[in-house]
């Protein structure tokens, strides 16, 4: 059974994407239903990247949480 048979999700992620990308985020990876995006900031010279876990459920609802950050 695929994950994303109509391709909902996955377009709700591109377009998601797009203006995230528009806005200064950058994309670390991505599958067609979750991605990692990161944005850099004045401050992440010392804090580090903002990353973010971004998720598409079933009926195309995008939602963006905090991720961990990059251990070193």
């Amino acid at each position: 059974m695929a994950i994303d048979p109509t391709g909902r999700r996955k377009d709700a992620l591109d377009a998601f994407l797009e203006e995230k990308l528009s806005k200064g985020f950058e994309i670390e990876t991505r599958t067609d239903t979750h991605a990692i995006v990161a944005h850099r900031t004045f401050l992440s010279r010392f804090r580090g990247l903002e990353r973010y876990v971004v998720s598409v459920d079933e009926h195309g609802a995008v939602t963006m949480t905090p991720a961990e950050p990059i251990r070193s």
